[in-house]
């Protein structure tokens, strides 16, 4: 244990016996409260919650009224863009498509951030999410309550095993107490609309209330041709129900069916020469003829066959892909008061997921029975299944000087993934985007992953003065995982003449995971409006499952290579440091952070071929990433209806070492990390009045590298949205009545957006080794008209 570890355990542990011991001899009582409720003293303003006074860490917030702003439909992570350290992007105009929308957090991508709603655990929302499921696929936009962001050092109470960046809370609301019947409207560009209608019973007699509600959302891409569909249909509900004075029951459950089709993803090189609306076939006769040039029969068709053959005219387009995605979603909360000074909570959760990646592909033909070639092109699917549950419990002694919160959690899981392909003839890809593919000729691998994890914390908070307050905790978390092949190499014979052998796919377990995982803060209130803190923390990611050919798991190499890796590979940890400054009064909420994170055991994977193509790798740690930043936001209130928000983020996060494998160093030490923009800004000016309200926002992100050698990048850009609504109430037979408008890229930018979607290379000189990139969506208009009865 390094000699900062050591410290701070110390430090944690003696800090919470001393705490524990002032807190059992104070004798003034309390009433109970939820310590969720309790922590969460937030700071509001016009635009979102800049500060959240009192806390030992960097926390902000955005309500479900500022949610609401935005176009229905937008993902809750999108709205997450106008907080300070956070970038955002996407391909299309909300958010909502899975494949390229980023989040990342002072240095730290999505998949090493903790994402929970209601305290149930969501996973590393990556798109072939192992252990949950996207946020968006977990509660419909319009239930969504609040949004609660912890940069750097999460939550220890947070459920995640990916949290090495901080940590994202989502909330969703609560039934009302008036009974009313709500519907919405949402036209919009590109054939959009979104039709959403929500029941509320109010509070019945046996002190109970629910809501049941259901949305079904329809548009096209905003470019490409052919099945460009990209549609869900969503049911959630929620049930409350109050056991007499000091106990409350929650039910939750969620259903969420979701079509997406892809975007293709680009290079420089595709974007100058075949256009920024560019995009796949979509028509099956020119997908054909491409597979065909593609294995050196004939020419491509137009406008690809301008690309040289040294730019990758295979790969320029295929027919098409996309994801699709079933979740049923539900959980039951118990929280009681057991003393004047003891609360409890329970939540015991379950989520089942089935799943289909799908990709029309010219590396692999269709093969009938002897290996005859039916056609250039199969349908190639990785195929996920997902079957998880837990129970998360936990125990808050307080009092006026002291709150002392322990708790576990405890999930099990079964997680499918595998490889499969299926025929397409001369004639017709046979197989819709739209549809799970049925009766595969080809089955190339598939795993099974048995995994339990166990996580406990516990924490103390202790005020030594009015003013000054000290908080201690520490968690263990451990994940085992288990890889067993229970199929490979089955149907008719992707390489006829090879004879099976399962030694080229590894099996076997590993454990990831700490035993102490120390955090400690502390605040001291200068004065009515002036307060500092500062606070650390240790956390560390479990290792990501996935089959041959997945670059971020272990199990995606050989046997050999599995066997070579699993006494020797160290799960990726932070340590993250932070101090602060934060100011209140009735005008002006700010906030100003220095952090510094310390990433050790980054965890990279060479891949063999291309990324697509599924080509072997082998994950190694290849050292660290230093990160150094500040960051600001500030909401002030200009005039009694205006207001301006501001957040500004400078952040440096470099590569300390250079990467060595077996044919060279890769020169990266010093190196700006991938998809890391130094510099963010946003801003935005709101104007509320009576029934109406609008807002214009802009948001700067600087250049990005998408080569760990920085020999590539893309360019800063910058986006401005506009807002507007206006409602009135008790209008004949509605409550109320509201109509909204809003624009996104209001200029009309052109840019990349997401990098990275199939993930990063060590150079790209010609900028044609990796298509991973998307270009923005373009301007977008949405109009709602709403109703309440």
């Amino acid at each position: 244990m390094s000699q900062r570890v050591f410290s701070a355990a110390i430090v944690a542990v003696g800090m919470v016996c001393a705490s524990s011991a002032v807190a059992q001899q104070e004798q003034v009582a309390q009433g109970a409260t939820d310590p969720q409720q309790q922590k969460v003293n937030l700071t509001t303003s016009d635009s979102v919650t800049v500060t959240a006074t009192g806390e030992v860490r960097s926390e902000q917030s955005i309500d479900s009224r500022i949610l609401q702003e935005a176009a229905p439909g937008t993902s809750p992570i999108a709205s997450l863009a106008r907080l300070p350290s956070v970038s955002v992007t996407s391909a299309d105009p909300y958010g909502a498509y899975e494949w390229a929308l980023r989040i990342s957090v002072r240095g730290f991508n999505q998949n090493q951030l903790g994402f929970t709603l209601d305290d149930v655990p969501l996973g590393d929302m990556s798109y072939g999410n192992l252990n949950g499921l996207h946020i968006s696929r977990a509660i419909i936009d319009e239930n969504m309550g609040r949004e609660v962001l912890s940069q750097g050092t999460g939550a220890l109470e947070t459920a995640s095993t990916s949290n090495l960046g901080g940590a994202i809370q989502f909330y969703s609301d609560d039934p009302m107490d008036k009974q009313h019947f709500s519907i919405a409207q949402t036209l919009g560009s590109f054939d959009g609309h979104r039709t959403f209608a929500r029941y509320d019973s109010g509070l019945l007699p046996t002190h109970t209330k629910f809501y049941i509600d259901g949305v079904y959302q329809l548009s096209n891409k905003w470019k490409g041709a052919g099945q460009i569909n990209q549609k869900y249909f969503q049911f959630n509900t929620k049930l409350t129900q109050f056991v007499g004075s000091k106990g409350v029951f929650t039910f939750y459950a969620d259903y969420s069916n979701r079509i997406e089709v892809d975007y293709q993803d680009l290079n420089k090189i595709w974007a100058q020469k075949l256009g920024y609306y560019w995009d796949n076939f979509g028509d099956w006769g020119k997908s054909i003829q491409a597979a065909n040039a593609c294995n050196g029969n004939g020419s491509y068709p137009s406008p690809v066959n301008v690309l040289a053959s040294n730019e990758d005219p295979c790969d320029a387009a295929y027919y098409g892909g996309g994801g699709l995605r079933r979740d049923f979603l539900t959980y039951v909360n118990y929280k009681t008061a057991l003393t004047d000074h003891v609360t409890w909570k329970t939540t015991a959760y379950g989520h089942y997921n089935t799943g289909r990646g799908l990709w029309f592909t010219p590396y692999q033909p269709t093969l009938a029975q002897g290996g005859a070639v039916v056609s250039p092109i199969s349908e190639r699917t990785t195929e996920y299944g997902i079957r998880r549950g837990g129970i998360l419990s936990s125990v808050a002694y307080e009092t006026s000087r002291n709150l002392l919160e322990g708790g576990f959690w405890y999930e099990k899981e079964s997680f499918d993934i595998a490889r499969r392909f299926y025929a397409t003839s001369i004639a017709s890809p046979l197989q819709s985007l739209y549809d799970f593919p049925s009766n595969p000729f080809a089955t190339q691998w598939a795993y099974n992953f048995p995994t339990q994890l166990f996580q406990i914390h516990l924490q103390d908070r202790y005020k030594i003065t009015p003013k000054v307050s000290v908080s201690a905790g520490f968690k263990t978390s451990e994940t085992y995982a288990t890889g067993n092949l229970t199929e490979f190499n089955t149907g008719i014979p992707l390489s006829p003449g090879l004879v099976p052998n399962a030694a080229n796919y590894a099996q076997g377990s590993l454990q990831s995971g700490k035993p102490f995982l120390p955090q400690v803060g502390a605040n001291w209130k200068l004065n009515r409006n002036n307060e500092v803190f500062a606070d650390v923390a240790e956390n560390v990611r479990a290792f990501q499952m996935g089959g041959n050919g997945i670059a971020t798991s272990p199990w995606g190499t050989t046997q050999l290579g599995f066997d070579a890796l699993k006494t020797t590979l160290k799960p990726e940890s932070s340590w993250s440091e932070e101090v602060g400054y934060r100011y209140n009064d009735k005008r002006l909420s700010a906030q100003v952070n220095y952090f510094h994170v310390n990433f050790s055991n980054r965890l990279l994977a060479i891949q063999q071929g291309p990324a697509i193509a599924g080509g072997a790798s082998l994950l190694s740690n290849v050292g660290g990433v230093t990160t150094n930043g500040v960051d600001a936001a500030a909401s002030v209130q200009i005039a009694s209806d205006w207001t301006f928000y501001n957040a500004v983020t400078y952040n440096k996060s470099t590569y300390d070492s250079d990467v060595q494998t077996a044919t060279g160093p890769i020169e990266t030490g010093g190196k700006v990390a991938v998809d890391t923009p130094e510099f963010l800004y946003k801003d935005e000016l709101s104007y509320n009045k009576k029934g109406f309200s609008a807002h214009i926002g802009a948001d700067y992100m600087s250049k990005r590298y998408f080569t760990y050698t920085d020999d590539s990048s893309v360019d800063g850009r910058f986006l401005a949205d506009f807002g507007t609504s206006y409602h009135v109430d008790e209008v004949g037979l509605f409550n109320e009545l509201k109509l909204q408008f809003n624009i996104y890229n209001l200029a009309n930018a052109k840019y990349f957006s997401s990098i990275g979607t199939n993930g990063f290379i060590a150079k790209d000189p010609t900028q044609v080794a990796n298509n991973t990139l998307q270009v923005g969506a373009p301007r977008t208009f949405t109009a709602t008209l709403s109703a309440k009865f």
